[in-house]
């Protein structure tokens, strides 16, 4: 019998305004809300690079953001009772403090007409930790199967050019080499004991709820590339507009792994740790920006964005799954001849499929006096992750983030910012989990494990503070 070990590379909602969906990524709203495809300083990198066109002289700038994100899942899977003992499910609950940056700099070759950058960030962050209070990891049976524990982190490096062939036109282009990072440790149910009775199962019961379970636990690296490009017009100063479109590019990571096999599914009668290699390949979605800014008077400036983070052009069907492949160390499926029953297949799946994702935003920005501006900015994000693909791991939420900033000009050149951002995140009931479903698409809904149903209560915080560091020469 084949075992379904289903790794859930897990995405964290998208929570910043500007954030792509399913992510944490936002420079430039990071101590300063008038960030955007118009906003022509060192962040335009990555949000448009046509936009560095409008900048003179060289520039440096350091964004640096901590969210602090609570997540919290109450099963209703099985009307909220674990069937292996009768008693309610724990509540899930995920505490991490992610950090996000951007470091850019630019320079003007050619005054007025050539601009060069160069771009630092982490524009994909993901994960799932649902941690006990120890600290070790939350083994509770809602969401074990879900994915335990995952880290996803990648770090872009863009250079960037920008062309001003006529005044108030630029146009420019960025490419990005992209370090790809995953860990996960996830549980998966190969013989669908679950609920199910000894005489049902037709071999031993395991010596406690969820002892026949499988755990596959897994460190990759990696890296792929991406391009960003953008038009940026300013010729007047009531109707600035910025459009810029960003490539996914599709996350790749190889590394080791190991495939942790029970007493009774192993061929020595005993519990053995097998070695192996994991490979794991995740879509990004492309994303269109259109932000539209006016300089209403020398001291107000005003802006309106939009975002959409196209999912359904890399994961809304099935080449959206997140694709896994375990092998032992010889690069062969795992199985009797490594000390398994089991037969392990190599190509595993996630079923992340996701939706079109938009983010609209407004801000304001009032230099109230000479080294002082202070700015805000409201944004609403739509989440990216449909009913049925809702699991612990694999969860958004329609949101409304708040950001008030500050910057104080010291002399001439250096310029520091503080920021804080409030997101009010709107808690979803899943009741049609298409986890639950057995509709012969093994892809989206896995034979085994037989339960592992996404249906719960998910709600969840999110704080974050930022720092900016600026200088201008």
């Amino acid at each position: 019998m084949p075992a379904a070990l289903v790794l859930l590379a897990a995405l964290l909602p998208a929570l910043l305004p500007t954030a792509r969906a399913a992510s944490i990524a936002a420079p430039s709203v990071i101590a300063s809300p008038d960030g955007g495809a118009a906003t022509p300083d060192p962040s335009a990198i990555y949000y448009n690079p046509a936009a560095i066109g409008a900048t003179e002289g060289f520039h440096l700038l350091l964004d640096g953001q901590l969210a602090m994100i609570n997540v919290s899942a109450t099963a209703t899977r099985n009307g909220g009772t674990d069937p292996n003992t009768g008693a309610p499910y724990d509540t899930l609950n995920a505490n991490v403090a992610v950090p996000v940056a951007f470091f850019g700099a630019t320079w003007t070759a050619i005054p007025k007409r050539l601009t060069f950058g160069l771009g630092v960030d982490d524009p994909f962050v993901g994960g799932g930790k649902y941690l006990n209070a120890d600290g070790t990891p939350d083994l509770s049976a809602s969401g074990r199967y879900h994915g335990i524990s995952v880290t996803i982190l990648t770090l872009a490096i863009t250079p960037a050019v920008s062309v001003t062939p006529i005044d108030g036109l630029h146009i420019g282009a960025g490419g990005s080499y992209v370090v790809d990072h995953i860990e996960a440790l996830q549980a998966a149910d190969p013989l669908g004991t679950e609920g199910i009775a000894p005489d049902e199962l037709g071999t031993t019961p395991p010596a406690h709820p969820y002892g026949y379970d499988v755990l596959l636990d897994a460190k990759a690296n990696g890296h792929h590339f991406a391009w960003n490009a953008g038009i940026f017009f300013d010729k007047f100063k009531l109707a600035q507009v910025g459009i810029s479109y960003s490539s996914g590019g599709t996350f790749h990571a190889a590394g080791d792994a190991s495939v942790t096999i029970p007493a009774a599914l192993s061929t020595s009668a005993q519990a053995a740790t097998i070695p192996g290699k994991a490979d794991f390949t995740l879509p990004l979605a492309p994303v269109a920006r259109l932000y539209v800014a006016s300089q209403l008077s020398d001291n107000v400036r005003v802006g309106l964005g939009w975002d959409e983070e196209l999912w359904n052009v890399c994961c809304g069907t099935a080449d959206g799954d997140v694709h896994i492949v375990v092998t032992n160390n010889s690069g062969a499926a795992i199985g009797k001849a490594d000390g398994s029953t089991l037969d392990i297949a190599k190509d595993q799946y996630n079923p992340s499929r996701l939706w079109n994702a938009a983010t609209f935003s407004g801000n304001v920005g009032v230099q109230a006096m000479t080294p002082l501006w202070l700015g805000a900015r409201v944004g609403y994000n739509e989440n990216a992750v449909p009913d049925y693909s809702v699991n612990p791991v694999n969860l958004d939420f329609n949101n409304v983030g708040v950001s008030l900033a500050g910057r104080y000009k010291l002399g001439k050149a250096l310029t520091l910012g503080l920021s804080y951002s409030h997101y009010f995140l709107q808690t979803r009931t899943i009741t049609h989990s298409a986890w639950n479903l057995q509709d012969g698409n093994k892809r989206f809904s896995p034979s085994f494990p037989y339960t592992t149903s996404g249906n719960g209560v998910y709600s969840g915080s999110v704080n974050a503070v930022g720092l900016r560091v600026a200088a201008d020469f």
